[in-house]
Protein backbone atom coordinates (compact mmCIF):
# COMPACT_ATOMS: atom_id res chain seq x y z
CA UNK A 1 0.00 0.00 0.00
CA UNK A 2 1.26 3.36 -0.80
CA UNK A 3 1.43 6.14 1.63
CA UNK A 4 -2.14 7.69 1.56
CA UNK A 5 -2.68 11.64 0.62
CA UNK A 6 -2.58 13.84 3.26
CA UNK A 7 -6.15 15.54 3.64
CA UNK A 8 -5.55 18.61 3.07
CA UNK A 9 -3.84 17.54 -0.41
CA UNK A 10 -7.15 15.42 -1.44
CA UNK A 11 -9.36 18.83 -0.25
CA UNK A 12 -7.20 21.13 -2.72
CA UNK A 13 -7.29 18.90 -5.68
CA UNK A 14 -10.85 18.29 -5.58
CA UNK A 15 -10.75 22.47 -5.85
CA UNK A 16 -9.52 21.51 -9.50
CA UNK A 17 -12.96 19.74 -9.94
CA UNK A 18 -14.84 22.23 -12.49
CA UNK A 19 -18.32 23.87 -10.49
CA UNK A 20 -17.07 24.29 -7.38
CA UNK A 21 -20.69 25.64 -5.48
CA UNK A 22 -19.47 28.72 -3.52
CA UNK A 23 -21.69 31.06 -4.32
CA UNK A 24 -24.16 28.81 -2.52
CA UNK A 25 -23.61 30.17 0.66
CA UNK A 26 -23.92 33.79 -0.27
CA UNK A 27 -26.87 33.59 -1.96
CA UNK A 28 -28.47 31.46 0.61
CA UNK A 29 -27.55 34.37 3.35
CA UNK A 30 -29.42 36.66 1.06
CA UNK A 31 -32.29 35.05 0.29
CA UNK A 32 -32.90 33.94 3.75
CA UNK A 33 -32.32 38.33 4.81
CA UNK A 34 -35.42 39.64 4.44
CA UNK A 35 -34.20 43.13 3.85
CA UNK A 36 -32.43 41.73 0.64
CA UNK A 37 -33.79 43.74 -2.28
CA UNK A 38 -34.39 42.33 -5.62
CA UNK A 39 -31.47 43.94 -7.29
CA UNK A 40 -28.79 42.53 -5.10
CA UNK A 41 -29.99 38.74 -5.14
CA UNK A 42 -30.17 39.62 -9.24
CA UNK A 43 -26.45 41.44 -8.60
CA UNK A 44 -25.10 38.07 -7.26
CA UNK A 45 -27.23 35.36 -9.49
CA UNK A 46 -25.65 37.23 -12.68
CA UNK A 47 -22.24 36.34 -11.41
CA UNK A 48 -23.36 33.18 -13.02
CA UNK A 49 -24.61 32.88 -16.41
CA UNK A 50 -26.01 29.02 -16.18
CA UNK A 51 -27.91 29.75 -12.92
CA UNK A 52 -29.35 33.05 -14.68
CA UNK A 53 -30.19 30.70 -17.31
CA UNK A 54 -32.12 28.07 -15.24
CA UNK A 55 -33.85 30.67 -13.53
CA UNK A 56 -35.71 32.30 -16.26
CA UNK A 57 -35.98 28.85 -18.03
CA UNK A 58 -38.06 28.10 -14.67
CA UNK A 59 -39.78 31.33 -14.61
CA UNK A 60 -40.84 30.81 -17.76
CA UNK A 61 -42.49 27.21 -17.83
CA UNK A 62 -46.03 26.30 -17.94
CA UNK A 63 -46.36 26.07 -14.17
CA UNK A 64 -45.63 29.47 -13.66
CA UNK A 65 -47.90 30.65 -15.78
CA UNK A 66 -48.56 31.75 -19.80
CA UNK A 67 -47.31 34.72 -19.68
CA UNK A 68 -43.31 35.23 -20.67
CA UNK A 69 -40.67 36.75 -18.50
CA UNK A 70 -37.68 38.54 -20.71
CA UNK A 71 -35.83 39.81 -17.93
CA UNK A 72 -34.16 38.23 -15.09
CA UNK A 73 -35.38 40.36 -12.44
CA UNK A 74 -39.01 39.82 -13.84
CA UNK A 75 -38.48 36.27 -13.56
CA UNK A 76 -37.11 36.69 -9.96
CA UNK A 77 -40.44 38.45 -9.02
CA UNK A 78 -41.85 35.91 -10.50
CA UNK A 79 -40.66 32.59 -8.36
CA UNK A 80 -39.91 34.19 -5.10
CA UNK A 81 -37.00 33.41 -2.99
CA UNK A 82 -38.42 29.73 -2.13
CA UNK A 83 -38.54 28.74 -5.28
CA UNK A 84 -34.81 30.79 -6.26
CA UNK A 85 -33.49 29.00 -3.11
CA UNK A 86 -34.59 25.48 -4.35
CA UNK A 87 -33.53 26.32 -8.27
CA UNK A 88 -30.03 28.02 -7.14
CA UNK A 89 -29.20 24.63 -4.83
CA UNK A 90 -30.11 21.91 -7.57
CA UNK A 91 -28.05 24.32 -10.16
CA UNK A 92 -24.94 25.11 -8.75
CA UNK A 93 -24.51 22.23 -5.95
CA UNK A 94 -25.92 19.64 -8.89
CA UNK A 95 -23.18 20.91 -11.57
CA UNK A 96 -20.53 19.53 -8.99
CA UNK A 97 -21.79 16.53 -7.77
CA UNK A 98 -22.59 15.58 -11.61
CA UNK A 99 -19.15 15.82 -12.63
CA UNK A 100 -17.66 11.86 -13.77
CA UNK A 101 -15.07 10.42 -11.46
CA UNK A 102 -13.61 6.69 -12.33
CA UNK A 103 -12.60 4.09 -10.15
CA UNK A 104 -13.99 4.89 -6.07
CA UNK A 105 -17.57 3.68 -5.49
CA UNK A 106 -18.50 2.24 -8.70
CA UNK A 107 -20.82 4.93 -9.49
CA UNK A 108 -22.47 5.58 -13.38
CA UNK A 109 -22.09 9.22 -14.61
CA UNK A 110 -24.96 11.11 -12.64
CA UNK A 111 -25.17 8.54 -9.85
CA UNK A 112 -24.21 11.21 -6.83
CA UNK A 113 -25.96 14.00 -8.14
CA UNK A 114 -28.91 11.87 -8.73
CA UNK A 115 -28.61 10.22 -5.12
CA UNK A 116 -27.97 13.61 -3.16
CA UNK A 117 -31.01 15.04 -4.90
CA UNK A 118 -33.12 12.24 -3.56
CA UNK A 119 -31.68 12.71 0.14
CA UNK A 120 -32.36 16.14 -0.53
CA UNK A 121 -35.75 15.31 -1.60
CA UNK A 122 -36.16 13.31 1.53
CA UNK A 123 -35.09 15.52 3.96
CA UNK A 124 -37.36 18.68 2.86
CA UNK A 125 -40.53 16.29 2.96
CA UNK A 126 -39.35 14.94 6.59
CA UNK A 127 -38.83 18.11 7.92
CA UNK A 128 -42.39 19.66 6.51
CA UNK A 129 -43.81 16.74 8.36
CA UNK A 130 -41.75 16.73 11.45
CA UNK A 131 -41.64 20.80 11.72
CA UNK A 132 -38.70 20.61 13.68
CA UNK A 133 -36.09 22.08 10.80
CA UNK A 134 -36.81 24.68 8.06
CA UNK A 135 -37.55 22.63 5.06
CA UNK A 136 -35.41 24.63 2.92
CA UNK A 137 -32.56 24.56 5.04
CA UNK A 138 -33.27 20.13 5.04
CA UNK A 139 -33.29 20.13 1.38
CA UNK A 140 -29.74 21.82 1.15
CA UNK A 141 -27.72 19.92 3.71
CA UNK A 142 -29.32 16.41 2.13
CA UNK A 143 -28.18 18.00 -1.19
CA UNK A 144 -24.56 18.74 0.24
CA UNK A 145 -24.08 16.34 2.20
CA UNK A 146 -21.75 13.72 0.36
CA UNK A 147 -19.23 16.20 -1.34
CA UNK A 148 -16.63 14.04 0.28
CA UNK A 149 -17.13 11.25 -1.31
CA UNK A 150 -16.77 13.05 -4.76
CA UNK A 151 -13.23 14.62 -3.37
CA UNK A 152 -12.22 11.15 -1.74
CA UNK A 153 -13.15 9.37 -5.42
CA UNK A 154 -11.19 11.83 -7.43
CA UNK A 155 -7.90 12.05 -5.69
CA UNK A 156 -7.84 8.42 -4.25
CA UNK A 157 -9.24 6.27 -6.67
CA UNK A 158 -6.49 4.14 -6.79
CA UNK A 159 -6.72 2.83 -3.06
CA UNK A 160 -10.41 2.47 -2.92
CA UNK A 161 -9.69 -1.59 -3.66
CA UNK A 162 -8.20 -1.17 -0.64
CA UNK A 163 -11.30 0.27 1.42
CA UNK A 164 -13.42 -2.60 -0.64
CA UNK A 165 -11.28 -5.52 0.79
CA UNK A 166 -11.02 -4.25 4.79
CA UNK A 167 -14.71 -3.29 4.26
CA UNK A 168 -15.26 -7.11 3.17
CA UNK A 169 -13.09 -8.59 5.72
CA UNK A 170 -14.09 -6.67 8.54
CA UNK A 171 -18.03 -6.65 7.97
CA UNK A 172 -17.88 -3.05 8.85
CA UNK A 173 -19.26 0.27 7.13
CA UNK A 174 -17.21 1.46 4.11
CA UNK A 175 -16.58 5.16 6.18
CA UNK A 176 -14.82 3.07 8.95
CA UNK A 177 -12.71 1.31 6.12
CA UNK A 178 -11.84 4.37 4.27
CA UNK A 179 -10.61 5.81 8.46
CA UNK A 180 -8.41 2.55 8.70
CA UNK A 181 -7.06 2.92 4.94
CA UNK A 182 -6.19 6.11 4.50
CA UNK A 183 -6.40 8.11 8.50
CA UNK A 184 -10.04 9.89 7.09
CA UNK A 185 -13.16 9.74 5.74
CA UNK A 186 -15.50 11.34 3.39
CA UNK A 187 -16.84 13.07 5.97
CA UNK A 188 -13.55 14.72 6.96
CA UNK A 189 -13.23 16.00 3.35
CA UNK A 190 -16.77 17.03 3.35
CA UNK A 191 -16.64 19.47 6.23
CA UNK A 192 -13.39 21.05 5.56
CA UNK A 193 -14.54 21.85 1.75
CA UNK A 194 -17.96 23.28 2.56
CA UNK A 195 -15.93 25.62 5.50
CA UNK A 196 -13.30 26.54 2.49
CA UNK A 197 -16.54 27.16 0.64
CA UNK A 198 -18.05 29.42 3.45
CA UNK A 199 -20.85 27.46 4.25
CA UNK A 200 -22.63 28.15 7.74
CA UNK A 201 -21.74 25.34 10.67
CA UNK A 202 -25.07 23.83 10.49
CA UNK A 203 -24.53 22.50 6.73
CA UNK A 204 -20.78 21.70 7.91
CA UNK A 205 -21.95 19.85 11.04
CA UNK A 206 -23.89 17.64 8.96
CA UNK A 207 -21.51 17.10 6.23
CA UNK A 208 -19.22 15.92 9.29
CA UNK A 209 -21.53 13.70 11.55
CA UNK A 210 -24.50 13.03 9.13
CA UNK A 211 -23.52 9.08 9.60
CA UNK A 212 -23.20 9.25 13.19
CA UNK A 213 -25.56 11.84 14.52
CA UNK A 214 -25.20 11.12 18.11
CA UNK A 215 -21.30 12.54 18.20
CA UNK A 216 -22.70 15.84 16.75
CA UNK A 217 -23.02 18.92 19.23
CA UNK A 218 -26.75 19.27 20.59
CA UNK A 219 -27.73 22.46 18.80
CA UNK A 220 -27.28 20.77 15.33
CA UNK A 221 -29.08 17.28 16.19
CA UNK A 222 -32.19 18.09 14.89
CA UNK A 223 -30.76 18.88 11.29
CA UNK A 224 -28.53 15.83 10.63
CA UNK A 225 -30.67 13.62 12.54
CA UNK A 226 -33.12 14.74 9.85
CA UNK A 227 -30.56 14.11 7.09
CA UNK A 228 -29.58 10.70 8.83
CA UNK A 229 -33.26 9.55 8.24
CA UNK A 230 -33.19 11.03 4.49
CA UNK A 231 -30.35 8.99 3.72
CA UNK A 232 -31.65 5.36 5.19
CA UNK A 233 -35.01 6.77 3.50
CA UNK A 234 -33.16 7.20 0.03
CA UNK A 235 -31.17 3.96 0.33
CA UNK A 236 -34.74 1.86 0.16
CA UNK A 237 -34.85 3.37 -3.00
CA UNK A 238 -31.86 2.57 -4.50
CA UNK A 239 -31.24 5.44 -7.02
CA UNK A 240 -27.34 6.66 -7.50
CA UNK A 241 -26.54 4.54 -4.88
CA UNK A 242 -22.88 3.21 -5.05
CA UNK A 243 -21.38 0.02 -3.93
CA UNK A 244 -20.90 1.79 -0.04
CA UNK A 245 -24.12 2.86 -0.01
CA UNK A 246 -25.79 -0.45 1.87
CA UNK A 247 -22.74 -0.74 4.25
CA UNK A 248 -23.73 3.06 5.87
CA UNK A 249 -24.47 3.26 9.55
CA UNK A 250 -27.85 3.85 11.22
CA UNK A 251 -28.42 5.47 14.78
CA UNK A 252 -32.04 5.16 15.05
CA UNK A 253 -31.21 6.28 18.79
CA UNK A 254 -30.86 9.87 17.66
CA UNK A 255 -35.17 10.10 15.98
CA UNK A 256 -36.39 9.89 19.14
CA UNK A 257 -34.23 12.40 20.81
CA UNK A 258 -35.40 15.00 18.07
CA UNK A 259 -39.18 13.69 17.80
CA UNK A 260 -39.06 11.26 14.36
CA UNK A 261 -41.38 8.99 14.90
CA UNK A 262 -41.79 5.67 12.99
CA UNK A 263 -45.40 7.13 12.20
CA UNK A 264 -43.84 9.99 10.24
CA UNK A 265 -41.03 7.95 8.45
CA UNK A 266 -44.20 6.28 7.65
CA UNK A 267 -46.45 9.34 5.89
CA UNK A 268 -43.16 10.32 4.23
CA UNK A 269 -42.26 7.33 2.41
CA UNK A 270 -44.90 7.95 -0.74
CA UNK A 271 -44.22 11.17 -0.75
CA UNK A 272 -40.69 11.16 -1.11
CA UNK A 273 -41.17 8.35 -3.33
CA UNK A 274 -43.46 10.53 -5.51
CA UNK A 275 -41.88 13.39 -5.22
CA UNK A 276 -38.32 12.03 -6.28
CA UNK A 277 -39.60 10.02 -9.15
CA UNK A 278 -41.43 13.10 -10.68
CA UNK A 279 -37.85 15.57 -10.69
CA UNK A 280 -35.25 12.65 -11.30
CA UNK A 281 -37.32 12.21 -14.46
CA UNK A 282 -38.02 15.82 -15.36
CA UNK A 283 -34.35 15.99 -15.07
CA UNK A 284 -33.33 13.30 -17.07
CA UNK A 285 -31.95 14.09 -20.73
CA UNK A 286 -33.76 12.22 -23.34
CA UNK A 287 -35.88 9.79 -23.88
CA UNK A 288 -35.71 6.09 -21.98
CA UNK A 289 -33.87 8.16 -19.42
CA UNK A 290 -35.95 8.63 -16.70
CA UNK A 291 -35.57 7.10 -13.12
CA UNK A 292 -37.87 3.64 -12.14
CA UNK A 293 -38.57 2.82 -8.70
CA UNK A 294 -39.13 -0.73 -7.57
Amino acid sequence: MSDPLPLQIVCEMAKSLPAAPWLLPKLQTALLNPDTTVEETEALIKKDAGLSSAILRTANSAFFGDTKCDTLRNALLRLGNREIFKVASLTIAGRWLSNTVTGGYGWEAGDLCKHSLCVAIAAEIIAKESGKVPPDVAYLAGLLHDVGKLALAYSCADSFEEVRLHQRDNQCSWRESEKVIFGYDHTDVGGILLESWSYPQNLIQTALYYPRPSLAAHEYLPLIAHVHAAKHLSLQLGVGVGEEGFTTELDETVFAQVGLTPEMMEIAMPKILMAAEKILNAISAGPGKGVSFG
